[in-house]
């Protein structure tokens, strides 16, 4: 086997093996993040890749305003729209932790900090940045790349999900796909990070006010 082949394989190891550690047949709930992280980290420093790479790119003034727009458009569309059709029909979400922890001011900021750092910079880079470079390593046709990027990393962030319910399972699949395909909008996961971010402020503030 060349060396070529060997990388093809080792890149396609890679990726099932990041695919798989989320789904919650294995159980591992946030181990599944350290897990990623350690993987993430050692890949990194073989290949000797940089952070633009994966999507942290610079990025301009008049994108960032536009992608937080977006977040907080999407959050109130989700919330107020979106959320409760879903969960007339698949029931609703099951976010009772969160909530029991948003019996505070206090515990409302610790929700909101963690739905930037788990939710919008951590997904953001795994799911979108980071997995989707190393399916375009596989995957040489661009539409393909595109579609089988989306598609499958949506699957599997919904999966992850299941904690919620089937109704937040279908919510945070139609969530992916959507900001899986901004991310062939903006070419940039700061972008991503933003919209992630103030999709899920929109929805912590509407479950602390209720």
């Amino acid at each position: 086997m060349s060396f070529r082949e060997k990388k093809k394989v080792y890149n396609l190891l890679e990726i099932l093996v990041l695919l798989i550690i989320p789904l919650p047949i294995l159980d591992l709930n946030a181990i599944y993040m350290i897990l990623v992280l350690l993987i993430v980290g050692f890949s990194k420093k073989f290949r000797n890749e940089k952070w633009s790479e994966y999507g942290f790119n610079t990025v301009t003034i008049d994108k960032l305003i536009i992608a937080s727009s977006i977040g907080v458009l999407m959050g109130f569309f989700d919330s107020f729209l979106i959320e409760p059709v879903i969960s007339k029909q698949f029931g609703t979400p099951d976010v009772s932790g969160y909530q029991q922890l948003m019996s505070s001011l206090s515990g409302f900021f610790v929700v909101l900090i963690i739905g930037w750092l788990v939710g919008g910079m951590f997904e953001e880079f795994f799911f979108r940045g980071y997995l989707f470079n190393r399916l375009k390593m596989i995957i040489v046709h661009p539409l393909a790349h595109k579609w089988i990027s989306v598609i499958s990393t949506s699957l599997v962030f919904s999966t992850a999900h299941w904690y919620q319910g089937i109704g937040g399972v279908i919510g945070t699949f139609y969530f992916s796909i959507l900001v899986g395909m901004l991310y062939f909008y903006f070419k940039n996961t700061w972008c991503l990070v933003l919209v992630h971010g103030f999709f899920n402020t929109v929805g912590i503030l509407k479950l602390y006010l209720t």
